[in-house]
């Protein structure tokens, strides 16, 4: 089996990180295909809206509830394979609507305007959702297996570190001085409070405007029973993205800016307590074109074959283009070999793995396909897969969820 497949199949959650523009949720879709060929109920999970995902899959459309991809079936009757586009704004509607029994309380916090520009605007949101969504479909049962394909570089670090910070925004200190006077007591201690409080919303108010103020107060007053889960949530996908069964993978293209952009990536997430299973290069080049040295001998053939002396120029003009491309080629093969080889060394001794660059012109499901083999075209799949097939059919069977059953004790 390939060490790739070795690292994914055992992952109940593999976090795909990596900076903008190199495959990076192409080859997630690729692993949770992977996973659906060892037998899991297998999903990918987006954040990422490209149109590209979809087409390759073979579904009309990714939204925020999980959509069964069947295109791929032939390659995973044993397993099953689902995909998820995160939605942050449809997420935090559906939170509030599972933890808000009351309609008219909860009809009065989605009504808020905090909540609505916290909801849809706030800088962090798109983080603190995918957090939420990760808690929920890890807790569902659905699945065994889970591949993130987080934002790009950046972004994908703030995720990580977005558990943490939502324990810290919903904590009891930040949100008693937002929290109206009349839910706090009235000790000594509180009046006293209450007073400093007063004071920081009347600065507030001059800043932002008393109706904002109001409805932040307002906001935090409804909202304040529902802060524990909300730190719950983060401590336990916190716990989660730290466990050491999650396998973390970090995707590049074979330059070396990308190679120094996936250093740094690995850096800071030892740094944030999270360690690096893997490294994937993805588009990379390698020599193919067997003519260096041969040229004149292949225009004497080429020549003779089609139709002999009044060919040849056509022939030496074609070859002599052909040889251009092949030097080219060769360069850039060598350039990507260098970079590879240079990611090893600095690896060592985690695995680097390398995945084919696709030409240009196939279809999104053409490219998703030749990647998988390029991957994993050496790895055995689930005893019952039988041999890969690249049609649409086949059938499906659950088992029970590593996810779940972990979530449950870190819970």
């Amino acid at each position: 089996m390939s060490e790739l497949a070795a690292l994914v199949d055992k992952a109940p959650l593999v976090v795909c990180l990596g900076p903008g523009g190199v495959g990076k949720t192409t080859l997630s879709a690729v692993l949770a295909l992977r996973q659906a060929a060892a037998g899991k109920r297998s999903l990918v999970l987006t954040i990422d809206p490209a149109r590209r995902l979809a087409d390759a899959l073979g579904v009309a459309g990714l939204t925020n509830d999980a959509v069964d991809v069947t295109a791929f079936e032939a390659m995973h009757p044993a397993g099953s394979l689902a995909a998820l586009m995160l939605d942050p704004t449809a997420t935090f509607d559906h939170l509030i609507s599972l933890l808000v029994a009351d309609p008219e309380r909860r009809a009065g916090l989605l009504a808020n305007r905090y909540y609505q520009h916290m909801s849809r605007s706030l800088a962090g949101t798109l983080e603190y959702m995918a957090v939420e969504r990760l808690h929920e479909l890890t807790h569902s049962g659905r699945f065994d297996a889970i591949v993130l394909d987080t934002p790009p570089t950046t972004n994908a670090l703030d995720f990580l570190e977005a558990p943490d910070r939502l324990a810290v925004f919903f904590s009891e200190r930040v949100v008693k001085w937002l929290m109206p006077a009349e839910r706090r007591g009235d000790s000594w201690t509180r009046k006293v409070f209450n007073r400093a409080g007063s004071a920081a919303l009347s600065l507030m108010a001059k800043v932002a405007g008393e109706e904002f103020v109001q409805d932040t107060a307002g906001f935090f007053g409804a909202f304040a029973d529902l802060l524990g889960n909300f730190r719950t949530r983060g401590v336990e996908v916190g716990k989660l993205l730290r466990d050491p069964s999650t396998a973390f993978l970090v995707i590049c293209a074979p330059d070396l800016t990308r190679l120094s952009e996936a250093q740094e990536i690995d850096r800071r997430l030892a740094g944030a307590g999270c360690r690096v299973h893997g490294f994937v290069v993805n588009r990379v080049d390698e020599a193919f074109l067997p003519l260096h040295g041969e040229l004149e001998r292949t225009i004497e053939r080429a020549t003779a074959h089609l139709g002999g002396e009044p060919q040849r120029e056509r022939v030496r003009e074609f070859m002599e283009r052909l040889e251009k491309l092949r030097q080219e080629h060769e360069a850039a093969a060598q350039a990507h070999s260098r970079v590879v080889e240079a990611l090893r060394k600095y690896a060592a001794p985690r695995p680097v793995f390398s995945a084919p660059r696709i030409p240009a012109g196939q279809s999104p499901r053409a490219a998703l396909l030749a990647l998988y083999v390029g991957l994993f075209a050496d790895a055995p799949r689930h005893p019952s897969s039988g041999e890969v097939q690249l049609a649409a059919d086949g059938g499906g069977q659950a088992g029970p969820s590593p996810l779940t059953a972990r979530a449950g004790k870190d819970a």
